[in-house]
């Protein structure tokens, strides 16, 4: 994000806006910087090992907030707290001056001195404050990720976000029930569905490209032989990335964890079966990632954006779920199906149960079907317990040595 506009959100009191400034401003000492906004008093926790020098970092941090002059902002309280510990090992407190309220009953009771006690984490602003607009638009996942919220809190869904699902489900309702609109929207699963293939295929080596079939209608992707180079030039970029996170060793080792599995399942047919799988997969990756999106308010650039993606989410979810269930309980259907594209090519989930796992078709489909329902949980758990999971992500992140 560019630096005028987190300033411009900074001066207005984004706490969010705040920590991103802090933290670039501590960037090169290693050290996470963490805020919450109690009354008009800003508390900011300074965490990292070595942990700079008392004064220095508390002359940096009051410098930048006297330019800032954020609004409701009168006082600043800050600790510095090794990874880890419970206890700060130093705290301090620091009025601001300039044109900014007088300091109300709560901030006057947060500059008392300080007793050594065990040390609160700094919790993040409550989520149901994030309404605007700018917060929207702004801050994408990665802004939470590079924040490291300490507050292990679930999140709920703000009334925007509410009336975002909602008229994003009635319109997938619609769409689902009404024909002519039902078979253009279609297109957005054919693309996903492509997409799913081509991508997997690519990442074993097989160049292909997603395309249309104009004769028998859906989708179909062009797929070519396996090209070593290809695959060289894809272990070349792994070792490349993994050099990349040579300070952070737990990324590391995950880095390395998934090389060995993507190499067993190069050398082994589960490859191709991924390739196969992948299609009707990426839609349910689509479902995950639209209610996300809707719910969270994430990526979202303009007024409705919460409510496409919520209808596009709902759309497939619905269109796989009426699939999965046909397939598995009417028998003309699944005699079409089973039929393949122009009786040459067989579909996807026959292939899967007859050459991979050797089940009958209503199995393949009864498992993805309850992988429509896993997809849409797995969105909203993911958006109530955010904190959870993007802490471990920025531990992750956590340089060493």
């Amino acid at each position: 994000m560019a630096q005028s506009n987190l300033v411009r959100l900074a001066k207005r009191g984004d706490t969010i806006a705040i920590a991103t400034l802090l933290n670039r401003a501590f960037h090169k000492q290693r050290v996470i910087v963490q805020v919450q906004l109690q009354g008009s008093c800003l508390k900011i926790l300074l965490e990292g090992k070595p942990l700079p020098d008392q004064s220095q970092a508390i002359a940096l941090i009051h410098q930048r907030m006297q330019r800032l002059q954020p609004e409701r902002i009168n006082s600043i309280q800050v600790y510095g707290r090794q990874p880890g510990a419970t206890r700060p090992l130093w705290t301090e407190v620091r009025l601001l001056q300039g044109p900014t309220s007088p300091p109300d009953r709560e901030t006057e009771l947060s500059l008392q001195p300080i007793q050594p006690v065990e040390a609160q984490p700094v919790e993040e602003e409550s989520h149901s404050h994030l309404q605007t607009s700018d917060r929207e638009s702004t801050y994408p996942l990665t802004s939470r990720i590079l924040t490291s919220p300490m507050s292990l809190q679930p999140r709920t869904i703000e009334a925007r976000g509410m009336s975002a699902l909602l008229t994003g489900f009635m319109l997938a309702v619609m769409l689902f029930v009404l024909g002519p609109l039902k078979v253009l929207f279609h297109g957005f699963l054919i693309l996903v569905h492509e997409v799913g293939h081509a991508v997997t295929h690519w990442l074993f080596g097989r160049p292909a490209i997603p395309s249309v079939n104009l004769l028998f209608g859906g989708g179909i992707t062009l797929v070519f032989g396996q090209s070593l180079w290809l695959i060289v030039l894809i272990y070349l970029g792994i070792a490349f990335l993994i050099y990349l996170c040579r300070s952070y060793p737990r990324l590391q080792g995950i880095l390395v964890l998934l090389t060995l599995v993507y190499t067993v399942c190069l050398l082994t047919r589960t490859n191709t079966m991924l390739s196969t799988l992948m299609g009707h997969g990426m839609e349910l990756v689509a479902i995950a990632v639209c209610l996300y999106f809707s719910t969270s308010g994430y990526f979202c650039r303009i007024p409705g954006d919460r409510a496409i993606y919520a209808m596009l989410g709902f759309f497939t979810l619905f269109s796989d779920m009426q699939f999965s269930w046909q397939l598995s309980h009417d028998a003309d259907f699944r005699a079409w199906y089973e039929g393949g594209i122009g009786g040459m090519i067989d579909n996807d989930f026959v292939i899967l149960a007859n050459e991979y796992f050797g089940v009958d078709l209503s199995a393949i489909a009864n498992m993805f079907l309850l992988g429509c329902l896993l997809a849409a949980a797995i969105a909203f758990l993911a958006f109530r317990y955010e904190a959870w999971w993007i802490r471990g992500i920025s531990q992750l992140f956590q340089k060493q040595g």
